[in-house]
């Protein structure tokens, strides 16, 4: 009987052993294969837009209202990093509150009220001309200056991967993608980085911006919308 007991032990243990090492195995190559991209989409940037279906309202909103700005994203080779609704409800709000709290107190103030040249620059900032992908980043180190659509200002991009499970950058793959203001001192950026990155679309690639995003990247967009 203890013979037997001792086997039974033995095999119990090896099975342990077998079933740990395989769940180890599954674990690494999970986070080791880590991707947080989103393919390809059969259809033109515009299109994704729409068919996120209550994400996107605002920022398509604002390019079917300024010109030329929804051709770009049916047709324009560009790379959009894409704000979502609550960005532009963070700012709106922001915006109203310091017109409220003016003295005297100024009119509020809506996507459809907002000067279209003025709104047109900003909204510019978040298309990057050609398409702009991680892997064409990751030979920048410190990130690349990309001159924006239209007005040619210059914008920010640097590739993150962050590491997982004891590979080096096997964690999920992201953009910082900052507002350098004007200037050469890091301090005085604005930065976000993006949730889901890659997204080919059949005129060009997508990068999405995460709900805690402030379109317009913060005072410089609400200064320059209450400038009376």
């Amino acid at each position: 009987m203890s013979f037997i007991r001792k086997n039974y032990l033995l095999i119990a243990a090896g099975l342990l052993i077998v079933i740990a090492l395989t769940s180890c195995s599954k674990t690494d190559k999970t986070y080791y294969d880590y991707n947080n991209t989103a393919g390809t989409f059969k259809g033109t940037t515009y299109e994704y837009l729409t068919a996120q279906t209550g994400l996107y309202d605002s920022l398509l909103f604002v390019a079917n209202r300024l010109t030329g700005l929804s051709d770009a994203l049916k047709s324009g080779n560009i790379t959009l990093f894409a704000a979502n609704n609550r960005s532009f409800e963070l700012a709106l709000f922001n915006i109203n509150q310091a017109r409220k709290d003016s003295i005297p107190a100024m009119a509020q103030v809506s996507l459809a009220t907002i000067d279209s040249a003025l709104l047109d620059t900003f909204v510019c900032r978040y298309i990057i001309p050609g398409l702009q992908h991680t892997d064409s980043l990751k030979g920048f180190t410190d990130g690349k200056l990309y001159a924006s659509y239209r007005y040619d200002y210059n914008m920010q991009l640097q590739y993150v991967a962050t590491n997982a499970s004891g590979y080096l950058g096997g964690g999920p793959k992201a953009i910082t993608f900052s507002d350098p203001r004007n200037s050469i001192f890091t301090r005085n950026w604005v930065r976000v980085n993006t949730i889901t990155v890659d997204i080919k679309t059949s005129n060009g690639m997508l990068h999405l911006l995460p709900a805690g995003h402030d379109f317009g990247f913060g005072n410089d967009f609400i200064k320059r919308v209450n400038k009376r």
